[in-house]
């Protein structure tokens, strides 16, 4: 392992985050106060920007999954995983379990504070509120994650790059450029730095969930005694499963979670509100798609409101913070698929499975709040709230069980995953299967688990970590647009069959 891990790079990352973990700890207020204002001057900045790169990203993305490009294949042989296992692994890292929280909750935030000025709590703000968390977690996020994993995929499987970095890819295209090994060191630090960061924060935010679901389980309130040894306890599953690895390991765990997810939303489609949920996802389909453009371009310059800020580019940043973890995650899952079907199971794959999951899970809240039968949006807690909400159903408790196993799933695969892009952003060669060392992932899993502890234990803010990542993930704009540029430049130098401009 010594001769195979970048242990600078890795020791200077680590010692960073701990460091800011110590000032959140020991001054929260002032580093809060410090890290939003960061953030409130970077999304003014870079708001707008991000906006037009997601719009045109995802004509991009349709071009990659379906032009001349599109039937490149990466790498020999046959793929490695069958296409349930492929698009639900990339399912269970993209979402985690704070996205299963959100299905059932999110759309409670647009009725309250709705966007285009819209007055709150009204039937026009409901009218947008699950429409707009289709717009958030669906096909927009994930052009962040194709425009990633292209050219990484690219550079790997078929110029066989030895290495799964993002700064490698990045050095590659530059050439002969003189200062390209700096520039990949502060690549390296800053997708470590937010990996570990948000991943810690994911952690830390799905531990509340889960304890809340064990806490109804069990009937026993949560305390910190409780969340800590929840985080033990998840730390010891997707370590396990990093330790075994990706093809026996994670494939199945997320296909379990997949499985399960699968029953638990089947039932409450059959045993919930069913004709309303099938006229809310066609009704609010609808209403995304007419107001795609409106809504991905959609600044508020006039009134002001901060909607824009506080989700879709909140949201689209903290996309960014991912980016590295699901290029890194995808380009190894996807050898032997043709671009095309990598791109189209990332951006059509991830969003249906999104789609249905918030249209059923939101359906269900939103009748149940409609009709008076569970008010989600008066529950003391968001975490309380969506288990009592659940256990409205028949057979509440074993469906409340059924929630907490799946929140479980989803986090550890998404964790797992993520150790895997930690231990590859810092190793210098992989093994012959495209692996890294198993004990490097391991450290990368105890990592991750001593950095939400830490917090926690210290009762320092989460928030401070998470926007510090998420103001720390806006290069990678940069770095995304500039390997987009890249990859072209190497279509057409090296398949000058398949470039449209010689046809």
């Amino acid at each position: 392992m010594k001769r195979s891990v970048d242990w600078p790079i890795t020791i200077f990352s680590v010692a960073a985050v701990f460091v800011f973990v110590f000032f959140m700890v020991r001054m929260p207020q002032p580093t809060l106060k410090f890290v939003n204002t960061l953030f409130d001057v970077t999304t003014r900045i870079t708001g707008a920007p991000i906006l037009w790169f997601v719009f045109i990203g995802f004509i991009a993305c349709l071009y990659l999954g379906f032009g001349r490009f599109a039937k490149i294949r990466l790498g020999d042989g046959e793929p490695a995983f069958s296409l349930f296992s492929y698009c639900g692994m990339m399912i269970c890292a993209a979402l985690a379990a704070t996205a299963v929280y959100y299905s059932f909750i999110e759309w409670s935030y647009y009725y309250a504070e709705p966007a285009f000025g819209l007055a709150p709590n009204s039937t026009d703000a409901l009218e947008f509120a699950l429409p707009y968390a289709f717009f958030h977690w669906g096909t927009s996020v994930q052009v962040i994650f194709v425009l990633t994993a292209v050219p990484m995929a690219y550079a790997v499987h078929v110029k066989k790059l030895p290495v799964l970095r993002v700064s490698a890819v990045c050095e590659l295209i530059m050439g002969d450029y003189k200062h390209k090994k700096a520039i990949g060191k502060v690549i390296d630090v800053i997708t470590i730095f937010s990996i570990v960061g948000g991943l810690g924060v994911s952690l830390g935010l799905g531990v509340p969930l889960i304890s809340a679901g064990l806490g109804q389980i069990f009937s026993f309130e949560p305390n910190l005694v409780i969340n800590a040894v929840i985080i033990i306890a998840l730390a010891s599953i997707f370590s396990i499963s990093s330790f075994i690895g990706i093809e026996k390991g994670m494939r199945n765990l997320s296909d379990y979670t997949i499985y399960v997810a699968i029953a638990f939303i089947a039932f409450i489609f059959v045993a919930g509100p069913t004709e309303f949920i099938m006229k809310e996802f066609t009704n609010s389909m609808g209403v995304l798609i007419t107001n795609y453009a409106r809504m991905s371009l959609y600044t508020d310059p006039i009134t002001k409101s901060g909607f824009p800020e506080a989700n879709t580019i909140f949201l689209f940043t903290l996309a960014l913070n991912y980016a590295a973890l699901m290029g890194v995650f995808i380009t190894k899952i996807s050898k032997g698929r043709t671009i095309g079907e990598m791109v189209l199971a990332c951006l059509i794959g991830i969003s249906v499975g999104t789609w249905i999951m918030f249209a059923i899970n939101s359906g269900f809240a939103m009748e149940r709040e409609i009709t008076g039968a569970y008010l989600l949006t008066k529950a003391t807690t968001g975490q309380q709230g969506v288990f009592q909400l659940i256990n409205t159903l028949p057979g509440g408790i074993f469906w409340v069980i059924v929630f907490t196993l799946i929140s479980i799933g989803f986090l550890t695969t998404s964790l797992d995953s993520a150790a895997f892009t930690l231990s590859a952003s810092a190793t210098k060669k992989l093994d012959a299967q495209g692996n890294t060392n198993p004990l490097f992932r391991l450290f990368w899993c105890i990592v991750l688990t001593l950095v939400p502890l830490s917090i926690m234990i210290a009762n320092g803010p989460f928030a401070a970590m998470k926007t510090l990542c998420i103001v720390l993930s806006v290069p990678f704009l940069i770095i995304i647009i500039f390997m987009v540029f890249g990859l072209f430049r190497w279509f057409i130098k090296e398949r000058p069959d398949l470039d449209p401009t010689k046809h």
